[in-house]
């Protein structure tokens, strides 16, 4: 079976060299810096961060979490003026943004790289005549670097735990029962392991933290309808992840923020993201699920990674970030 799908993809960026770096880019990259989801914003002067150039950045960097009850910034942003770019500790940050405006530039334009002073890295700079043009450049851009910066946060997490912390126990079984890899870090467990179905999952004494996988046979794209996953979601929750009292099971709300869809490229493969938060039938708890669908050609087979967690009382974008890093490092298994 052969599915040609057109992918729509982001934005291009021209890519170009920044003239102060040719030296640096040529010597071998430290490991990146910085706290997780943290931007920093290199400024010219503290009034382009205090007015209205700064509240444009705020805006478009610092957006809420997608679907969670209760708001929390997707990126922390922290400013720093040009000079202090000189220092290394600031240089070898893993998610930077740069502003220039001066009168040299005849117009606005973006510039774009990976791993620039360390890995992984990225760096966007606008440059631009005035402050009408940044505007009008950021404006245009802002969509695609935030998508930079999300995938950046994702690289990270996977890359972390593609050695030493990835979990081998779990691994072997996902590699055994699906055909695919998937760095999960140490700390999880697989609670329930079938044929078309996983729960793998890891306790504190604060928070819990799962992810499943199951499949079916693939019969035409309906497989990608949104309402169809949703179903058949609640329907597997049901059985497979019961609550703590008798006759409670999850389900996907409704009640307070209606889930978010998304068509995407997820690892070169076509898919349906879904974003929400599910409670429980019966009992009173509840919390974020992301979950991506997708087809393997090979086995013939529709493949849902889905990641859901429940803290209470507790900051949840962290944790959010690091369930959806370990869904994006799914690979399927060729053999």
């Amino acid at each position: 079976m052969k599915q040609h799908i057109v992918f729509f993809s982001l934005l291009i960026f021209s890519v170009l060299s920044f003239t102060s770096c040719n030296e640096d880019s040529k010597q071998a990259k430290i490991p990146s810096t910085g706290g997780p989801n943290e931007m920093l914003v290199i400024t010219q002067n503290i009034e382009q961060w205090d007015g209205e150039l700064g509240d444009s950045i705020r805006a478009a960097f610092s957006l809420e979490m997608p679907v969670l009850s209760i708001p929390e910034p997707e990126f922390n942003l922290v400013n720093i003026n040009e000079k202090s770019l000189e220092k290394q500790i600031f240089k070898a940050h893993h998610n930077l943004f740069i502003l220039e405006i001066d009168k040299k530039f005849t117009s606005a334009y973006v510039e774009t790289r990976k791993d620039l002073w360390a890995t992984p890295q990225i760096v966007i700079k606008i440059n631009a005549p005035n402050h009408e043009a940044f505007l009008q450049a950021f404006e245009e851009s802002k969509k695609t670097a935030l998508e930079l910066y999300r995938e950046n946060e994702r690289i990270r997490i996977i890359n972390s735990y593609a050695s030493k912390f990835k979990n081998i126990n779990v691994a072997r079984d996902l590699r055994k029962n699906f055909k695919l890899e998937m760095n999960i870090p140490k700390g999880y467990k697989t609670a329930v392991l079938e044929e078309n179905f996983a729960w793998i999952r890891k306790e504190t004494t604060t928070n819990s933290m799962s992810i499943m996988i199951y499949t079916t046979p693939y019969a035409d794209t309906n497989a990608f309808n949104p309402n169809r996953i949703r179903q058949s979601r609640d329907l597997l929750t049901k059985v497979k992840i019961p609550g703590p009292t008798p006759e409670s099971y999850q389900k996907i709300s409704h009640e307070y923020i209606q889930p978010q869809i998304r068509k995407l490229n997820f690892n070169g493969n076509y898919a349906t993201e879904i974003r929400g938060l599910w409670d429980l039938e019966n009992d009173f708890m509840g919390g974020p699920f992301l979950s991506y669908t997708f087809v393997d050609e090979t086995q013939n087979k529709v493949i849902t990674v889905d990641g859901f967690m429940y803290a209470p009382k507790q900051k949840k974008t962290v944790m959010l970030r690091e369930l959806e890093a370990i869904l994006w490092s799914t690979k399927l298994i060729d053999d």
